[in-house]
């Protein structure tokens, strides 16, 4: 299974409607280092998604299909006829699959090996074709970083950037539901045996209209050049917040409205931590800084400096700093 499904082991198969469940995602990274990691990241709309069997807004009509009489009938009976008959009910299941798949199929000498190259074939999940909009980064993982690797919108002066994609899915729990005629901001990994570009709800692929301020990194990935660099950091009350995992998206004890001041020994900026306790600054370039945390009321109140401390942001990179306001904090 490719890194692109961050996901505990599942059970792959739904030929009916079932009841969706939790997908067990085991990590879910921030926008910046989803990013970094990704060969491809793009809005796309989707022009056609295969096969239309796990299209979860398909599957009632396929899956009726399926369950018709005449299919049922077919399976009971073992004659070459009855067999020649269901394959070719399954190849229509399975439209818009690669060759390969397929050809299993349509290869099967009984019906116990149909049956096996058709759950096989249900195993590869799902493919949706887009109509690329917008290219934030492709690449291999040996190419430059992706601020200068990938800066064309295919509309613009690079030819040979895609302008069609097709990205996988898992057919289950895990698998993005894309639509037909929807537009996508698309995070998507290389498989490492098959080549193919794969997606999961735990990457934060997603409809356009919920991108979740995505947008504001991707706009600096793409056009920043050597100043895309993302400083993203937390104010908490918590000093076990310290402690938190890279890919943790959030601490235990947020502390909003903090003022946190960026130095770069010619200029300041500043900003305040959200309801999250969450702050950002986006579009660095490499160098040493200072970040420093600021009591309530600056830039009516005097300067005060309750907390601060040098960093080195490397180039092209994600820089996570979390501070513990002492004024508010508490035991783990």
């Amino acid at each position: 299974m490719s890194r692109a499904f961050r996901i505990l082991p599942v059970l792959l198969f739904a030929a009916a409607p079932v009841a969706r469940a939790a997908c067990p995602c085991i990590i879910r990274f921030g926008v910046c280092d989803e990013a970094r990691q990704s060969q491809a990241v793009f809005i796309g709309t989707v022009e056609w998604v295969a096969p239309p069997l796990l299209d979860p807004y398909a599957r009632a009509k396929v899956s009726a299909t399926l369950a018709t009489p005449d299919a049922i009938r077919l399976q009971a009976d073992s004659s070459p006829e009855a067999l020649a008959k269901l394959k070719q009910i399954y190849l229509n299941a399975l439209t818009g699959l690669p060759d390969r798949p397929r050809q299993r199929i349509s290869e099967a000498h009984n019906q116990v090996e149909l049956e096996n190259a058709f759950e096989e074939a249900q195993a590869q999940g799902r493919m949706a074709h887009f109509r690329v909009k917008t290219l934030f980064r492709f690449r291999d993982d040996d190419d430059p970083p992706a601020s200068t690797a990938a800066k064309t919108d295919p509309k613009e002066d690079d030819d040979d950037a895609p302008k069609t994609l097709d990205i996988w899915t898992s057919g289950g729990d895990c698998g993005v539901e894309f639509q037909v005629g929807e537009t996508y901001l698309v995070y998507a990994l290389e498989d490492e045996d098959s080549g193919k570009l794969e997606t999961s709800i735990c990457m934060r692929t997603r409809r356009l209209s919920e991108e979740n301020g995505d947008l504001a990194f991707l706009y600096f990935l793409k056009n920043g050049g050597v100043a895309s660099t993302r400083l993203e950091g937390f104010v908490s009350t918590k000093f076990s917040d310290q402690n938190l995992p890279r890919y943790e998206d959030k601490v235990s004890a947020p502390s909003p409205g903090a003022i946190i001041e960026l130095d770069d020994g010619a200029t300041s900026r500043y900003t305040q931590s959200d309801s999250d306790g969450r702050f950002i600054f986006d579009g660095l370039k490499a160098g040493d800084y200072r970040l420093s945390l600021l009591a309530p009321g600056y830039p009516r109140a005097p300067r005060t400096v309750i907390l601060s401390r040098p960093f080195h942001a490397a180039p092209n990179a994600c820089v996570r700093q979390i501070f513990v306001d002492p004024a508010k904090s508490s035991s783990p």
